[in-house]
C-alpha cells in the first residue's frame, strides 16, 4: 500500500512539472518587453528573436504585418510595417511604375531607422526577384541594406 501512494504521488509530481505554462518571454529583457508594450499596445502576437545583443520583435496590428528591432536597453533601432500602394509617397509610386510596373512590386514596406525613413519592396521577376530600398523622392538607395 505505501509503494502505490509513492507511486501515485511522484507521478502526480511528474505530470505537473510536464505542464506548458511556462513564461513565453521568460529570455527577453523587461525593459525590452516594457518599451514594446509601450509602443505597441495593439500589437498581437509578438515574436522576440534574439538578433546578437538587440531583440527583434515582427507582431501584428489590424491584420498588418509590422517589426521593430529593440537595444537591451529597450530604445527602438528601427521599426518598419507593411503599407499598401496608395499609402506609398508620391514620388516612390512614380519611381516603382516607371522602373518596375505597380503589378510586380509585392509587399511595400515604410521603414524608420532612427530620423530617417524609406521604402522597401519586393520587385517579382521571371527569374529574379529583387529586394529594393529607395528614400522618400523615389531614388534607389544602395548604402541600406533591406530589412527582411
Amino acid at each position: 500500500m505505501n509503494y502505490r501512494i509513492l507511486f501515485l504521488v511522484l507521478m502526480s509530481f511528474v505530470l505537473l512539472s510536464c505542464d506548458d505554462d511556462d513564461y513565453p518571454y521568460a529570455e527577453v529583457p523587461s525593459v525590452v518587453l516594457n518599451e514594446f508594450w509601450t509602443q505597441y499596445p495593439d500589437g498581437t502576437d509578438p515574436e522576440f528573436n534574439s538578433i546578437g545583443e538587440d531583440y527583434e520583435v515582427d507582431f501584428e496590428i489590424n491584420g498588418n504585418d509590422y517589426s521593430a528591432l529593440f537595444s537591451t536597453s529597450g530604445n527602438i533601432l528601427k521599426e518598419k510595417k507593411e503599407i499598401t500602394w496608395n499609402k506609398l509617397p508620391i514620388e516612390v509610386q512614380e519611381a516603382l511604375q516607371k522602373n518596375y510596373g505597380q503589378k510586380k512590386i509585392e509587399d511595400p514596406e515604410w521603414v524608420r531607422q532612427g530620423e530617417d525613413i524609406y521604402y522597401q519592396a519586393e520587385v517579382k521577376r521571371f527569374f529574379l526577384d529583387e529586394d529594393i530600398v529607395l528614400d522618400a523622392a523615389g531614388r534607389l538607395d544602395s548604402e541600406r541594406k533591406f530589412w527582411k
